[in-house]
């Protein structure tokens, strides 16, 4: 496999129709931009730079207006009632010693450029640590899984809609002063990462796993994967800093570089699983964490299937295999 590229496949589900363009890049008023104010369409694209206030501030022009929109049409709802909501809010504030300082100015720029309370905005970086769930499916494939010889990662998110955020999804590319660039498929007022990959080939993706509710110890997990994508080059590298940072909710993290390198975090806050990937084998992960556990059927049907399907036509996997309800995309440099 070429160290150019790394493929990943996302689902419609995720990334709606990704060949939109929506936004080149998105600018503060009165510099010269290609930012348009238009409500997002599924699939749009957006481009931030600079440091941690510019970003922020500069996500409020281009995005703020949708931010909004999900803030109140969907958080609400994901609450339902005002008054968990506020309890919600109030416990987002034992997140901040553990937020990298970058991270809280951005929070804050987008807060103030959107006129909104920063406590709302930081909610919707930690809901999902606040309200366990339990999603999605993802495989990694090394390169002589495929006549062409690349390396893929195929992920389906499992992620409750609404009928709200599947018509606001976007992909953003953030290049943050100082730190790796990177692209993230989600929705407007999310700054943390689901699904990721940065200009070094990194990609990282998500599923959650069952657990029980902590009071804040740790990094917002989506933050916490935007972290390993903003420092880190490789999978060993984002393993060594995924096991030194306070990490708050378990999860699964798929992880693959540009070599081709691949292995699931099974991330707890006092424990941490690796299980690499295997020569010519497919590693999988959906929302059970076992460990060095490959192969045993029977815990998950989405698992199995993804596993036995792999195993009989690994080697002759091609590209169309991953896209009949996928959209594919590469970060070129």
């Amino acid at each position: 496999m070429t160290k150019r590229w790394i493929w990943i496949a996302l689902a419609v589900a995720l990334a709606g129709c990704s060949t939109t363009q929506g936004v080149e890049s998105a600018g503060l008023p009165g510099e010269k931009t290609t930012a348009t104010l238009a409500p997002m369409k599924p699939g749009d694209i957006v481009v931030l730079e600079g440091d941690a206030k510019q970003i922020g501030e500069r996500y409020g022009v281009s995005l703020g207006r949708d931010a909004k929109e999900l803030y109140t049409g969907y958080l609400d709802r994901w609450f339902r009632n005002p008054k968990v909501e506020e309890k919600a809010e109030a416990i987002t504030e034992k997140f901040k010693p553990f937020l990298r300082p970058e991270h809280e100015a951005e929070i804050e720029a987008l807060a103030k450029q959107m006129h909104d309370d920063p406590r709302h905005v930081l909610l919707a970086q930690c809901f999902l640590d606040i309200s366990p769930g339990l999603a999605c499916s993802t495989i990694s494939l090394p390169a002589d899984a495929a006549p062409d010889h690349v390396a893929r990662m195929g992920r389906n998110l499992d992620f409750p809609s609404m009928d709200v955020a599947a018509q606001k999804s976007v992909l953003i590319v953030y290049r943050p002063e100082g730190k790796y660039a990177f692209a993230a498929v989600g929705w407007p007022g999310m700054l943390g990462v689901l699904s990721g990959m940065n200009e070094h080939g990194l990609t990282v993706v998500n599923m959650e796993v069952p657990r029980t509710a902590r009071e804040p110890q740790g990094m917002p997990y989506t933050l916490l994967y935007r972290t390993l994508l903003e420092e880190c080059k490789t999978v060993d590298e984002a393993v060594a800093l995924a096991n030194r940072l306070p990490r708050q909710t378990p999860n699964n993290l798929m992880i693959m570089d540009a070599s081709g390198e691949r292995a699931v975090l099974e991330i707890g806050p006092e424990k941490m699983n690796v299980r690499r990937g295997q020569k010519q084998a497919a590693l999988i992960s959906t929302n059970h964490q076992r460990d060095q556990d490959y192969d045993t059927p029977g815990k998950c049907s989405r698992f199995d299937y993804l596993h036995d399907t792999a195993a009989g036509k690994f080697g002759s996997i091609a590209e169309g295999d991953c896209r009949p309800c996928c959209s594919t995309w590469r970060w070129e440099r």
